[in-house]
């Protein structure tokens, strides 16, 4: 399995063995993954991360300054990769509990297998998108509900100021926001602070 992009896929690694990096970035050769960015330890790994915005972040668990587990938890939190993958041996089974409620999106166990690596990241990145298209659902629902709230706040304040029905007042929205070329919400917005509503 391969990834189906056609610009490359960027990656940062970050483990704190050179020759861990070393192998992953030779797997990544002549693939559509590009190696951006190399770290020894988490907190290098962040700055990277905020500086580059890799699409992959491939997180060694244990590291020093700052673990894996720890940067994860920033990177995911601010948004600022793709998707974090982390790097563990067999001993550090015990963590992975910790690093999935940071919401990591998949596991490479070393000594890692190379023909598994870039199938893996596949699987990782098509959950990464399928997340990301969750929220972003989420966030336009919220935006229309919110919309949809502000549209029937101006209404009844329309209805009670002009003693209209309550289609004349969604009339009167619509026709303003057709004649403005606006939104109906912001048309909304400007009649409840025109008639001393509150829009929280």
């Amino acid at each position: 399995m391969s990834c189906e992009c056609e610009n490359p896929v960027t990656v940062l690694i970050a483990d704190d063995d050179k020759n861990v990096r070393m192998a992953l970035e030779s797997v990544f050769a002549a693939t559509p993954y590009q190696v951006i960015a190399q770290a020894s330890n988490g907190a290098q790994a962040l700055s990277l991360c905020r500086r580059l915005s890799p699409d992959i972040a491939l997180l060694d668990i244990k590291m020093p300054i700052m673990t894996g587990i720890e940067a994860a938890k920033e990177i995911i939190r601010d948004g600022l990769s793709g998707c974090v993958v982390m790097l563990t041996a067999f001993n550090d089974l015990e963590y992975v509990e910790n690093a999935s409620e940071t919401g990591v999106a998949g596991y490479l166990v070393k000594p890692i297998d190379s023909s598994r690596i870039l199938s893996t990241l596949d699987v990782c990145l098509k959950k990464a998108g399928e997340s990301t298209k969750a929220r972003n659902d989420m966030v336009e629902l919220q935006k229309r509900q919110s919309s949809h709230e502000t549209v029937k706040r101006a209404k009844l304040l329309i209805m009670e100021n002009r003693n209209c029905s309550e289609q004349d007042a969604y009339t009167l929205l619509r026709e303003l926001s057709r004649r403005k070329n606006v939104s109906m919400e912001a048309v909304a917005k400007g009649f409840i602070e025109k008639l001393g509503g509150t829009d929280d």
